[in-house]
């Protein structure tokens, strides 16, 4: 079990131990008086428990995402999207201008999301008001929320409102717990975020990912992405995405250099990061039928990179392994088993990589069927 899984699994706990108390001394003990301002109809709680926790969710995620927003502005960004719930408003390139849209679209976040670019019209970009501003938001709802709980008497005919209030500052409490909490947890939070872009490479790193993204979403994509020297989780992240480029004019010596940095450098990465390269490279010896040294390289690869392999739950390691059984282990029938697992997680895939890494599949599929 890996270190995220086990922070992850430790703050879940956390959670749902601040709902019991929060329901058990708090909601329960004080129910009589909620029960009375209600017209003491005792199935009504429960409406009311879970209408005040729908209201908390709505609430809360609003002010994150509108935190997001605000901080995006200070900090020098431009809003490409503003996602809440899947409901999306979006810019988009329609002949040659920028417009507004509203739609459906999937997000990376709890519940909602934020897009932003580096604006042309400022000079210095500084993600740390992006980040730190939900927590500011959250913080004041509280402060409104305690002065609302504490001028409301358990007498008074809308004391379900008094304890409403504690319902969605408990929310809050979880969003604040899980999302800035200095670890990576099965996602990336923002206070993990945070420790990694207070150094200055990360933050370049950070703003140069922003600006490719935003050019793919306004159909303006150059394909010649930055590639540094430095390895961080962050400019790992986006070296790796110069691979799709380079892939797509055979420049396969220019892919082995980059992931080489990668794999061997001596700075302090994930172990994700570093397992994400392999696989990388494992696929590129693939793509050019190098057999044996697809298997020597195989068989030098760590547990954890054949268990991350393995474990299918990427496009990269999906599309990676799909190609193997094929070319190496000439299982046909469990290839296209993983084929169709890959299709399945392309269409949950929200990385705006997905369609070019959906064209590497197709010329894996194509080649495949014509051996």
């Amino acid at each position: 079990m890996k270190k995220e899984e086990i922070i992850s699994t430790l703050v879940y706990l956390v959670m749902l131990v601040i709902v019991i108390i929060v329901g058990y001394f708090i909601i329960s003990a004080n129910s009589d008086a909620i029960l009375a301002s209600l017209g003491n109809n005792s199935n009504i709680i429960y409406v009311f428990v879970i209408v005040a926790l729908i209201l908390g969710i709505v609430l809360n995620v609003l002010f994150v995402e509108i935190g997001h927003a605000i901080g995006a502005k200070i900090g020098g960004y431009e809003i490409l999207s503003f996602n809440v719930f899947g409901l999306c408003f979006y810019k988009s390139l329609v002949n040659d201008k920028i417009k507004i849209k509203v739609g459906f679209k999937s997000f990376d976040g709890l519940a909602g999301e934020t897009r932003i670019l580096p604006s042309i019209k400022k000079e210095k970009h500084n993600p740390a008001a992006y980040i730190i501003f939900p927590f500011i938001l959250i913080l004041l709802e509280f402060l409104a929320l305690y002065l609302t709980f504490m001028f409301i008497s358990d007498d008074s005919n809308i004391a379900f409102i008094k304890y409403a209030m504690v319902l969605i500052a408990t929310v809050g409490g979880l969003f604040i717990l899980y999302d800035y909490i200095p670890f990576k947890l099965d996602s990336t939070t923002d206070g993990y975020r945070y420790t990694l872009l207070v150094k200055k490479i990360n933050v370049e790193a950070y703003n140069t990912r922003l600006k490719i993204e935003g050019d793919i979403l306004l159909s303006k994509d150059s394909k010649n992405y930055p590639v540094f020297e430095e390895i961080t989780d962050y400019t790992a992240d986006v070296n790796l995405l110069s691979i799709y480029n380079y892939l797509e004019n055979k420049e396969f010596d220019k892919s082995y250099d980059l992931l080489n940095k990668i794999i061997n450098t001596t700075s302090k990465i994930s172990s994700e990061t570093i397992e994400k390269a392999k696989v990388w490279n494992l696929y590129l010896l693939l793509k050019e039928d190098k057999t044996e040294e697809i298997n020597k390289y195989y068989e030098s690869l760590d547990e954890s990179t054949i268990k991350y392999l393995k474990k299918g739950d990427t496009l990269l390691t999906l599309r990676t392994y799909a190609l193997y059984l094929n070319k190496i282990e000439k299982a046909d029938s469990l290839a296209e088993e993983v084929g169709v697992k890959y299709l399945k997680c392309y269409k949950n895939e929200i990385s705006l990589f997905k369609e070019k890494d959906k064209l590497l599949f197709e010329e894996d599929v194509k080649l495949s069927s014509n051996k």
